[in-house]
């Protein structure tokens, strides 16, 4: 703000109609005489009077911004230049995104095999298995129920017609239970999914191990000043270990693709354990090519790769659990295919015994079987049976715990590698400088193959479709001033020029200006800023505070203040038709920086001298240049 006092700007609203200039004035009788500068003469008239407050500053656009990138890199790709105009979202600037692109691959990577390590688990048949178990439950307490009656029948009476169709039905219900064993145990070994399992955790294991390998090797590499020829040899042998991998992965999936009996869920997670170890290779070969002496690693460089190096510990940490719950999972079905040879056995022993027994009665039908024996080795195994079926149904339970939290690990694997691959795609956006908003740009300070750090000013934009006038008012002006208020702005460039504006921020808070004095901010928005605004240009701003319209007005200049009244210099005739000037008081009203209001004292019409006479003395006797003619 500059260095002024207050003053109030008039706005004269209507043209004056007429002025004329006076030939000549009276003689004065005393010793002082009017110069004739003074002698313009003015013709009293309505005018509209506005009162203001005025204040320079300096014109800006809405907003602007310098923009710069949150990451290192070369530019490959400016899309704009000085003077275009840009849209919200725009894309200004690309930077070498293809690490951070190859580290958005490996994580898409985990992610599906994540995905394909939760559905294979959810694929793991319990609720089939379950239902086995409780069918062969029933079917022992069926025989078991078939013993007892016929040992029962055996030691009450004489049955033997009775036993023989008894024996007729135990033969086929015999029948029944080894073909629901057989099939049981056939189920069991077409679902078995557990060897698949073991050998995808195997493999997931010893791909984390070489990923945790490389990302420490890599950090290693990042963190030195030159690359030692260990670590070169180092990086190699990680390379040869990738290859080692992508071509065991190949030749298991060659296998399952030949054999009858891979499933598509195999053969699906074996596709995918080829694409980890092809993004492994790739991984392995980029951190071969990029250990050169001269290439220089930045600390944002370092904490990424000591971010990619916990990522791989907690990514092997989670396939080795992984791999002790699939060892579990296959011990558990070992045991239940044991469980159901078991089944089959018995059930074959069983019907053995009742076809036995049937030929045995057959061969002897006039004559009652009399071995009681037979019948209570019959009921006893029916009795184990049925144990045997309560002991694989009631350890089940644990199987379906198990089970459960398999798949809660694979789920919220799955649900880390979600997070890793949102997170790794939120840090490619870094390599892309986009317009912030609609806009010019300003300025753009790199080129295609400058290297971009967050410390780099890159682009330069500004919203141009509002300009404002930022300036500062003082305590005595804030108090009159307020948000609304229309304004004229004169700007340097333009001469001759006022355009219209309103009062669209009033700082509520004393601060300190660029010239060091204390002062409430301002801003003035520009109703129609010229198209050719440049941010920085000078201005000088009116803000109209009150106005009074089609009322008398003076000029300031015409007014004399003299012991608190003020007064003017009215022109008459006398009665000859020479001009006379008299001192006449006025009351005033409203005062601007052009014109004053009249309240009393003159008339429309009345003919005033329109600037104050200069008084020249030429003796030392005072006399007054205001006195009638004779």
């Amino acid at each position: 703000m500059s260095n002024r006092t207050r003053r109030i700007v008039a706005v004269v609203g209507l043209v004056v109609i007429a002025l004329g200039l006076t030939g000549c004035l009276g003689r004065l009788r005393s010793t002082g005489s009017v110069s004739g500068t003074a002698d313009a003469e003015y013709i009293v008239a309505a005018h509209d009077v506005s009162a203001g407050t005025s204040v320079s500053g300096t014109i800006h656009p809405l907003r602007s911004a310098t923009l710069t990138v949150q990451t290192q890199g070369e530019v490959t790709a400016v899309t704009v230049a000085e003077g275009d105009a840009v849209k919200d979202g725009d894309i200004l600037l690309r930077i070498d995104a293809r690490s951070q692109q190859n580290q958005v691959a490996q994580a898409e990577s985990r992610y599906r095999a994540a995905v394909a390590s939760r559905t294979v688990t959810e694929l793991s048949g319990l609720a089939q298995t379950k239902g086995q178990l409780q069918s062969a439950l029933a079917q022992a307490r069926a025989q078991q129920a078939s013993a007892q009656a016929n040992l029962n029948n055996f030691t009450d009476k004489d049955t033997s017609s009775l036993q023989a169709a008894n024996l007729q039905e135990q033969v086929e219900q015999a029948e029944a239970s080894l073909r629901s064993a057989q099939n049981n145990l056939k189920s069991l070994g077409d679902y078995d999914t557990s060897t698949i399992q073991v050998t995808i955790a195997e493999f997931a294991v010893d791909q984390a191990q070489l990923n945790l390998q490389m990302a420490q090797t890599r950090l290693a590499v990042l963190q030195s000043r030159d690359v030692t020829a260990a670590q070169l040899a180092q990086l190699g042998s990680q390379v040869t270990q990738a290859q080692s991998s992508l071509r065991i992965a190949e030749l298991r999936l060659q296998e399952s693709s030949k054999s009858a009996q891979a499933s598509d869920e195999s053969i699906a997670v074996l596709e995918e354990q080829v694409r980890q170890a092809q993004a492994t290779l790739s991984v392995a070969q980029t951190n071969l090519d990029n250990a050169t002496p001269d290439s220089k690693a930045s600390q944002s460089d370092i904490d990424l790769q000591r971010m990619q190096v916990q990522s791989s510990e907690v990514s092997l940490l989670n396939a080795e659990a992984n791999y002790k719950v699939a060892v579990a999972g296959a011990a558990q079905k070992k045991l239940q295919v044991a469980s159901a040879q078991e089944q089959v056995k018995q059930a074959e022993s069983s019907l053995a015994i009742a076809k036995n027994n049937l030929a045995s009665t057959q061969k002897a039908n006039d004559a009652r079987p009399n071995d009681l024996e037979t019948l209570k080795a019959q009921v006893e195994q029916a009795d184990a049976s049925v144990t045997l079926a309560q002991t694989n149904l009631s350890g089940f339970a644990d199987t379906e715990q198990r089970t459960a939290l398999q798949l809660q690990s694979a789920q919220e694997q799955e649900n880390q590698a979600a997070l890793a691959l949102s997170a790794q795609r939120l840090l490619l956006d870094n390599y892309v400088l986009r317009a912030p908003w609609d806009g010019t740009v300003l300025a753009v300070n790199v080129s295609v193959g400058d290297m971009a750090t967050p410390q780099t000013s890159l682009v330069k934009v500004a919203q141009t479709s509002v300009w404002n006038v930022e300036a500062y008012v003082d305590e005595v002006d804030i108090l009159n001033i307020k948000q609304g208020q229309e304004s004229r702005i004169a700007i340097d460039p333009y001469p001759g020029t006022e355009f219209a504006g309103t009062v669209s921020y009033l700082g509520k808070t004393l601060v300190r200006t660029p010239e060091g004095l204390n002062a409430y901010a301002l801003k003035i928005r520009l109703t129609t800023p010229p198209a050719t605004l440049v941010d920085g240009m000078s201005g000088d701003a009116t803000v109209i505070l009150s106005t009074v319209r089609n009322v008398l007005a003076v000029p300031v200049e015409s007014l004399l203040t003299e012991g608190g009244k003020k007064y003017v210099v009215l022109i008459t005739k006398n009665a000859g038709g020479k001009a006379v000037q008299t001192k006449t008081e006025v009351s005033t009203g409203l005062e601007g920086d052009e014109y004053v209001q009249v309240v009393s004292g003159l008339k429309a019409g009345d003919t005033i001298l329109r600037q104050q006479p200069v008084v020249s003395q030429t003796s030392t006797t005072s006399g007054s240049p205001f006195m009638g003619g004779q």
